[in-house]
Parts: structure tokens; sequence; C-alpha cells
């Protein structure tokens, strides 16, 4: 499906598919097990409406009248659950769009997934949507479940496995076998799940498109995404601005992260996949958490369903085993929390509680020891008094063994509005059954616990990145440097920082001059040390052909220095055709700062900043931005960089140093909006000395594309 239809079709409503009051089930069937049978029986067991079984070969379907055809059925059902063969599912959606259905669910498999025909089948698909406005999910899924209002249209569970008791969970996964295998593994981690969408080969609804639908739902607190590629990523960005300005927590799962993986899934798929670290950089920009693993994503879900927040960063620690005390903190400290001492007063009040003589410890951790352990009420008189002083933001409990008292640390939970969670050498499922958090390895806990902090403590970001105001004549005067014959597809250094600098971008004072008069003037002009470039399209790299010169001072020398460069340039590279040289500042450095731009295939323009010169390729680290952004994203990513060190270090960058770096990316994100043709631009060095950062070198790609 081209963008345009895309577009179309994500415009139109998906509220009558995703809340019907009435099924139909075309293919469906008295044979269990089997997909007909297993998805009739799910929907008949939770749904409340009128459902319509289609089978040409049955009077009636496990109890439920059937129907021969769409046709024979009342108009305006508003959800029908297709299960029928790939090649009969273009007809189906043309007599369910002609009987005015609101949207289907195609659980069929066979399209595009399998190449051969099934493209040509799902091209069928999409261009019958397209036409008469039927939303669809799949196909190629295994359907989806809204607990909320009963609606079990799927094979995830089979009909004699309990029904999911719900919540203000929602997992969406493009994956139809992923997505079950978490469902299920969801149902014993404690997740309580009242949404879950397989969206398959999203023909039509996207897992963006679904999970922008389920934000604005009051029943949903919490957003689960997995796909392999994602599609619509403006649709994505926007549901994660919805979900920060409802305070909803965001968290995705992307699979083919790795090369080979991202090769894979697009075969799979049959979209383009981005690359992982542009990817997460989105998710950062716009405060959605990217998880490594199945297990992460369940245990971030665990313990935002509560709806609690955090105030700060402290955790309180709460256990009978000193060494279990002393892991749990160290797993704390290890992901950016505190365990601090208690007052003074708290520990008094603590040490009245405990049995005498008392061997433990109600410093933090809180080491009850075997003593309080064995007594019940002392133990849960701790697990209540600690989480309400207020020297701790968030409370972590340890228990050994199974819960002897499963009551007591569930109403110890009800007497804080603290984030709590508990850590269990075994998996306390009474706990996890009630909607508790509870983990088996402390440094999952902790973990958890941190992404509570960070999601709490961040500023929520609602509104998409402001770019510069828009000015024509720049624009125009960009075009025209990009423009000027010159037969490559490398703009030279000069035009490359002529065109950074209409876009504020701090560069060094140069000027180009094609004499040996006209570089010992301009030398005089700029004054103190200069360096000379030689400038020629076929030459971006310049000192590979001894085209540089540095550090050059008086008449003489910079005389001697342009006899010399021209020298060596025409020994190296005598076809090179040379357009001048340029007589450039020395600027100081006491740091090299590399500033560049390239585009991802999904998300479009990526801003990475970074340490440059050498130290480029020897730490291969830099904070991405995906573009538009502010100055303030770019100190905020810079902050995540190299442990911080690069701003909070002695000899780390200056706030006038930064807010010039800061300008630089912002210029080159918007030169990339701007400018489509430029594939790729790279600023490297940036010298940065005396509270000034200046763009030293710079050279910009253009692919040719248009406006």
């Amino acid at each position: 499906m081209n963008a345009i239809v895309r577009v179309e079709a994500q415009s139109r409503p998906l509220g009558r598919l995703l809340k019907p009051q009435s099924i139909a089930i075309i293919g469906a069937s008295n044979r269990i097990p089997g997909i007909g049978g297993y998805c009739t029986a799910n929907v008949k067991r939770a749904f409340s409406g009128p459902i319509y079984p289609v089978n040409p070969r049955e009077s009636e379907i496990q109890g439920l009248k059937a129907y021969a055809s769409i046709a024979d059925l009342p108009r305006d059902i508003d959800l029908a659950i297709v299960v029928v063969p790939a090649d009969g599912v273009a007809p189906v959606l043309e007599a369910c769009a002609a009987q005015g259905v609101g949207g289907v669910v195609i659980i069929t498999s066979g399209f595009a997934e399998v190449g051969g025909p099934g493209v040509g089948l799902q091209a069928q698909v999409a261009e019958i949507l397209a036409r008469t406005g039927l939303r669809a999910i799949g196909p190629n899924c295994i359907g989806f479940m809204n607990l909320t209002d009963g609606v079990m249209a799927n094979f995830v569970l089979d009909p004699t496995d309990p029904l999911p008791g719900g919540g203000p969970v929602a997992l969406v996964s493009q994956s139809g076998g992923l997505g079950g295998y978490m469902v299920r593994k969801a149902l014993t981690a404690g997740l309580n799940l009242g949404w879950f969408v397989s969206t398959g080969n999203e023909v039509d609804a996207s897992v963006s498109a679904i999970l922008r639908e389920l934000v604005e739902r009051e029943d949903v607190r919490v957003l689960l995404g997995a796909f392999e590629a994602l599609r619509d990523p403006e649709l994505f960005i926007d549901t994660a601005l919805r979900a920060q300005a409802l305070d909803k927590p965001f968290i995705v799962l992307k699979a083919g992260r790795s090369e080979e993986a991202a090769i894979a899934a697009q075969a799979h798929t049959g979209s383009m996949v981005g690359s992982a670290e542009a990817f997460d950089a989105v998710c950062r920009q716009y405060g959605i958490f990217s998880v490594a693993s199945l297990e992460e994503m369940l245990d971030l879900g665990v313990i935002f369903q509560g709806g609690r927040r955090a105030k700060g960063r402290r955790v309180g620690i709460i256990t009978g085993s000193g060494g279990a005390g002393v892991i749990l903190a160290d797993a704390c400290m290890l992901e950016g929390l505190k365990a601090p001492a208690l007052p003074a007063a708290d520990q008094a009040m603590l040490l009245e509680l405990m049995p005498k003589p008392f061997m433990g410890s109600v410093a933090n951790p809180v080491d009850v020891t075997a003593q309080a352990l064995g007594t019940p009420g002392t133990f849960e008189a701790v697990l209540t008094k600690v989480p309400a002083t207020d020297a701790v933001d968030m409370i972590a409990p340890v228990i050994i063994g199974n819960p002897l008292y499963p009551d007591m640390y569930i109403r110890s939970h009800s007497s804080t509005e603290k984030p709590v969670a508990f850590v269990s050498t075994l998996l306390p499922t009474t706990l996890l059954n009630v909607g508790v958090p509870a983990y088996t390895d402390p440094r999952r806990a902790a973990h958890a616990l941190a992404a509570m902090a960070d999601y709490s403590l961040a500023t929520k970001r609602t509104q998409r990145p402001k770019m510069l105001p828009a000015d024509p004549a720049r624009t125009a005067a960009a075009r025209a440097i990009l423009a000027a014959p010159h037969g490559s597809d490398t703009l030279m250094e000069v035009d490359s920082k002529a065109l950074l600098a209409l876009y504020g971008a701090p560069v060094t004072r140069e000027v180009m001059c094609r004499s040996a008069d006209e570089a010992v003037a301009a030398a005089t002009t700029i004054g103190g040390k200069v360096a000379l470039k030689v400038m020629s399209y076929a030459l971006p790299h310049k000192s590979d052909v001894g085209g540089v010169r540095l550090g050059l001072s008086g008449d003489d020398d910079v005389r001697a220095g342009y006899a010399g460069l021209l020298a060596d340039v025409a020994r190296h590279a005598p076809d090179a055709k040379i357009e001048g040289v340029l007589v450039q500042e020395m600027a100081p450095a006491r740091l090299e700062i590399l500033c560049g731009m390239t585009r991802d295939p999904v998300f479009g323009p990526i801003v990475a900043v970074g340490l440059g010169g050498v130290m480029v390729e020897i730490l291969g680290q830099a904070a991405l931005l995906p573009a538009p952004f502010e100055a303030a994203d770019v100190k905020a990513a810079l902050e995540g960089l190299l442990g911080g060190r690069l701003l909070s270090s002695s000899r780390g960058l200056q706030p006038s140093e930064l807010d010039a770096i800061a300008r630089l990316a912002v210029a080159l994100g918007q030169a990339a909006l701007e400018l489509p043709e430029i594939a790729e631009i790279d600023v490297n060095p940036v010298r940065v000395a005396n509270g000034v950062a200046l763009a030293a070198d710079a050279l910009i790609v253009v692919s040719g594309a248009a406006q």
C-alpha cells in the first residue's frame, strides 16, 4: 500500500472494530481444535452482544444459529472475524463492505509473508480496503482481545483456559506467535492485561495506529508495543506525545536490532527497518522506554500498572538476610538509585519495635534478622513504618522462600502510595495475582524501580520540538550553494560551512583565495596563526594529498605554505581541478567534538554529537538526536554521554561552549529538514576552547533528491 493510501486509511476510525456491539465470524466452525472453532468459542464465552457465525455447510455452530453467507447477515455489524483460505479473503471483504461491516480481523495467513502469489493477494486486500473504507487488522494475525468490553476475537488462548481478569495494560504485537507467547508469559508474571492486539502484516492498521487508538481509552494506563518493522513513525511519535500528556508509560520491544536480524525482518515483513540506534534516540527524545528483552518489558509493565509515582530516587530496603540486603543495595546503586541511611529518629523508632537483644540493623538496608521474621507482627510493623518515613521514595522488601504470610505483604503494599517492588527467592504468585509487584532477582527489581523514578521525575514532552522560524530567503541561499555546478555529490569545505552558517552554525573565520598575495592579505585580516587548505570538489579528504598546512604565521610563512601545498597536491593528485585555497583561522582546542547528520530510512534526519578527531574512532560514542529538536535536547543528550563526564568534569564543556555546540547541532537538523537533497553532513572537528566552539571542517554530501 502506498503512503497516500496508508494516510487515508489511518484517518478512518477504528472504534467499531475494537469495541464492537455485534460480531460475525466468517469461517466459524464446530471443530475444535481448529482456528475457526477456537475463534468462535472464544467470542462466545466472553461477548454479551449478538454473534453471527457464517458457514454455508452448517445450520448451527456451537449452539448459535449459522448463516450461509454474509449477504444473509443483518446490516451494519461492527466486527467480522475472517477465517477463510487466502484466495477467498478478497470476496469476503467485498461482501463485508457491501453489508456495512465496520471492520474486519483477517486471521488468515498466506499473503505477503509467504511471497509469490501471496503478494498479489495482499495487494487485492489493500485495494479493497482503500476503496471501500473498511478497516482491518491483519492479515496473518491471531486477532485481539478487549476484556473491558468482553471481546475475545482471537485464538490466543485455548477456550478451555481461564478467561483473564483484565486490567489497565495494553499489549500490541506485530507478530502473532510472539504475541501469544507474551500474553501467556504476562499472565504468569502478574501483568494485568486488559488488551492484546496482533497486527500481522499490517495491510491497514499498524502497531502505531492501534496504540494511538488505545492511548485515549480511560481503561488503558500502560502501553506495551512489540514489533519488527515500524510503520507509521509519525503516528508512533504522536502516540508517545499523547502518552506523555496523559501520564501513561509507553514501553516498546523492537526486534531486528542487529544488521543480520534487520535483513531478516525486512524479508519477513516487506517493510523498511531503521537502525536500532536511531530508534532508541527517538524513544529517548519522546519519553518511551525501549527495552532489550521480553522480561524487561513485563517487569516495567508490572511496576507501572498500579499507577504509582516516585518523588525521588531513594529506596528503603527491608530484609531478613543481611547478604540479600547488600546485594539489593548494590543493584540499586548500579541502577542509579540511592539507599541512604535513615535519620536517627527513624532508626530509634524502628529499634523500639525489634526483639531484644537485637543483632540486626535499622540503618538501610533495614535487616530485621530471623528474630523479627519469626514474629509476624514485628515484621509487619517494619513493613509499614519504613514506607512512612520521609527519607525514602520507594520500597524494596526482600522475601526469603515462600511468603508464609502473604496477606501481611499485601497489606503493607496497600498501606503506602509509594512504589513498592518485592524481591522474592521464589515466584510469589499470591502477590502477583493481586497486582503487587514482585521479582525473583534483585537487579530486576532495582531496574524496575529505576524506570519508575526516571519516568516519575522526567519532564513530560507533550508537543514536538519547535523548528527554527521559516526563512524562504535562507532556504533559497542554501539551495543556490547546493545547485552550483561542480559535477560532484560532495560540497567543498568552504561551501559546506557557508551553508551551515546560514542556519546559525558557529564556523571559523576564513577567506577563499586564488593567489599567494590574496592568501597573505587574508591571513593579515584574520590575524594570528592560520591554516591553508586546498579546495577541490575532487578532494574531499584534503590531508591525504598534502593539501593542508597548519599553524602558519607571517607573510613569508603563508607564501611558502601556499606554494608547498599546491606543489604537493599537483604531485599526489595531478588531475584534480583546484578551485582555490582556503585561509582559515587556527582555532585553539582543549576538546574536539564531532557533529554530523545522516538520514534514517524510518525517522529521517538524525544528528550525532560526540567526541571528534581521532577519539571518534577510539570511543565510538555519540548522542543521537532525531530532527527536529531544540538546544535543550542537545544538552540533555550530552549529559548521558561518557557517564556525564563531558559536561561535569573539570576539563569538560563550559556553558558557553555547550551553547555553541547546541546551536551547531540544531543548525544541522534544521538544514536537513529544509533541504531533503542533503544526504549527509560531517562536521569534524569542532574545536572547543576558551568558551568558544567553532566548526573547523565540514563536508556535505548531496543526494540529488528533489524538494
